[in-house]
């Protein structure tokens, strides 16, 4: 095993150098979409006069919720420094995390010394795409710096040995200029919707104590909405950024696979989860090409523009998921508004039905553990005294897996494939639209649920994703964006599906929906830490 504290710095600065050189590189993929957004007017960048009235009036230190733009304004005006943004966070982390628990391993020194040194640069003006600004990190290996750990969730590796190399995730925020502050709990081994866990307990979500956060990418999802991060990075194998994303009123990206060097498995891919559409863009374009550490990754590496065309005159097909979990009318409701504001610009909206349905989510779950995702298996059938809620059920439930589940899903994503061509994208639709989750009221709490419901589907919500067929069809990239708050102040979340690689079409239609649809993290529409 090689020694990292062996690997010679000059050559780790130099990698990152080039890293940092590949961010803004010329030779970047433009489609017709990036050359028409570079005929547009120039976007509207914030200065550093903007409007922090709303977060001022609910007590919050400005700071901790502005955005990518209005910070690198501030940063590059001298008003405030990256310093003061990490401190503000940190304590507003320190006032609110025992609320919530989001966060597993802290690095304050470490995001310190790096904030100084973003304040360096920006009065030198030699500032990187995303100098100074906080991102938070998913407890996941590809996610990691050297001498950090995971812990997957589990006190099973709980005191698992630290990482001797970043993952190609970490180079690229460290080229862009990222701060890091700390690692977001998850659910054990990734797999539920929510963490609650005897590794950290459990993650509640800052809009309602009672209810989960989602998962897997939990903590991330709560970070953000708490403000304790302006940016965070999520991963996704069955809708891990899109859960918590409509969970916590956020925009999450599930890339189309290898657009991010994340993964050699083509169910899971890291993306980028945020506040605003703009701030997702930032994240994106910091973390999108190719990597020497995975082979996966697309090449060449493609642009993500700010600014987009309107969407007058596109066809967009709805599929409610009925065949999957019965959306709740408040969920429904709000998804119509929101539709009725598409037609209203122009859009051509129509139901169909692309024939997926509830009884293969165990075909899905054989196939995604008979890849290496699945090497937990072993260990965790050895210790199952030590599991979190709901785990052990959840072994019973997948029992062998081998060739023969590996081959029964992949008939399925070409099942899945032909439908959604046919009822879709063959009928010359440009986008499909579905709820993230049938209902967002599932608890927080697995230790207590358990105790009430003792169907796994149910109590860890699984049973209520509309997302995990996504994750066999791969090749779709998906924007979630927020549809706004139901009852019991709990957001909600649709999902944006484009045809195969069409990254930009999810991100043109996130755009046009960002200044179309009530945002949240304004006026009064804050999470208020409480049940």
């Amino acid at each position: 095993m090689k020694d990292n504290s062996k690997i010679d710095p000059t050559f780790q600065k130099d990698r990152r150098n080039l890293i940092a050189l590949m961010l803004t590189a010329p030779f970047a993929l433009k489609s017709s979409l990036t050359e028409a957004a570079l005929n547009l007017p120039a976007p509207q960048v914030a200065t550093a006069t903007f409007d922090f009235a709303s977060t001022e009036a609910a007590g919050i230190n400005p700071l901790c919720y502005a955005s990518v733009n209005e910070l690198k304004a501030l940063f590059k005006s001298g008003k405030a420094s990256p310093v003061d943004l990490l401190k503000a966070q940190i304590k507003r982390y320190e006032e609110l995390n025992p609320k919530v628990n989001c966060i597993t391993f802290t690095h304050f020194e470490e995001a310190m010394k790096d904030a100084k040194e973003s304040e360096k640069r920006y009065k030198q003006g030699k500032a990187r795409p995303l100098e100074g600004i906080t991102v938070a990190l998913k407890d996941e290996v590809g996610h990691l710096k050297a001498g950090w750990r995971t812990t997957q969730g589990s006190l099973l590796f709980k005191e698992s040995e630290p990482v001797i190399e970043n993952g190609a995730v970490m180079d690229m925020l460290e080229a862009a200029g990222a701060v890091m502050p700390f690692q977001t709990t998850v659910p054990e081994f990734y797999l539920f919707v929510g963490a609650s866990t005897r590794a950290w307990g459990t993650t509640h979500n800052p809009w309602n104590l009672q209810y989960s956060p989602g998962g897997s990418s939990s903590g991330s999802g709560v970070a953000l909405a708490a403000g304790f991060t302006t940016l965070a990075m999520g991963s996704d194998m069955g809708g891990s950024i899109r859960l918590p994303a409509s969970q916590n009123g956020l925009y999450g990206f599930r890339p189309t696979f290898g657009r991010v060097a994340s993964a050699e498995i083509p169910y899971s891919t890291s993306g980028p989860m945020a506040r605003r559409f703009d701030d997702l863009v930032h994240l994106q374009n910091a973390i999108v090409g190719p990597s020497e550490k995975v082979m996966a990754a697309i090449r060449p590496r493609l642009d993500y523009p700010f600014q987009y065309p309107k969407l007058s005159g596109w066809r967009i097909a709805v599929d409610w998921g009925s065949g999957i979990a019965d959306v709740i009318p408040s969920v429904k409701n709000v998804m119509l508004k929101g539709i009725e504001t598409l037609r209203a610009a122009g859009c051509i909206v129509d139901e169909v039905d692309c024939g997926f349905s509830k009884k293969d989510k165990t075909i899905f779950l054989h196939g995604l553990l008979s890849t290496s995702i699945g090497n937990f298996l072993e260990i965790a059938n050895a210790n199952r005294d030590k599991l979190s809620p709901y785990m052990a059920e959840m072994l019973d439930h997948v029992k062998a897996v081998g060739p023969r589940q590996a081959e029964e899903v992949e008939d399925l994503l070409a099942r899945y494939h032909r439908q959604v061509q046919q009822k879709v994208f063959g009928k010359g639709y440009r986008l499909l639209l579905m709820p993230t989750l049938s209902t967002p009221f599932i608890d927080a709490d697995m230790f207590e649920a358990k105790k009430k419901i003792s169907d796994p589907w149910l109590g860890t919500g699984l049973g209520y994703a509309l997302t995990w067929q996504w994750n066999i069809l791969n090749r779709y990239p998906i924007v979630d964006v927020p549809l706004g708050l139901v009852e019991k102040n709990m957001p909600a979340g649709m999902q944006v599906i484009g045809q195969t690689f069409t990254d930009l079409d999810t991100f043109q239609f996130a755009s046009n929906w960002s200044q179309i649809r009530p945002a949240l993290f304004k006026e009064d529409k804050f999470p208020t830490f409480s049940y």
